[in-house]
């Protein structure tokens, strides 16, 4: 499985694309591109499902990174200003 992601983190301030290689109610493998800061706490987007989850990680390899998840945020019902940057980062992938 390899789905479309993105990581993002300090507020929406930095983000990067990942690909979601396992995916579980309670975390995923995460690819990333090489020589890439993995932060240890950030938001993990999922394309395909519009849901962010808050995640963190657990090991990272370089490459990859095996993260669990903490909260589960539905896109359609992020209501928090604080965290719209979620919703701008989604549309900015699902419609390009």
């Amino acid at each position: 499985m390899l789905l479309s992601g993105i990581v993002a983190h300090g507020d929406g301030a930095y983000s990067f694309d990942c690909a979601f290689r396992n995916l579980s109610a309670t975390g995923a493998r995460v690819v990333m591109g090489k020589n890439i800061q993995f932060p240890s706490q950030f938001f993990l987007i999922n394309i395909r499902d519009r849901v962010a989850y808050e995640a963190q990680a657990v090991w990272n390899d370089g490459a990859e990174a095996g993260v669990i998840f903490k909260k589960v945020l539905p896109l359609a019902g992020v209501t928090d200003p604080s965290l719209t940057f979620l919703k701008r980062l989604w549309m900015s992938k699902a419609t390009g």
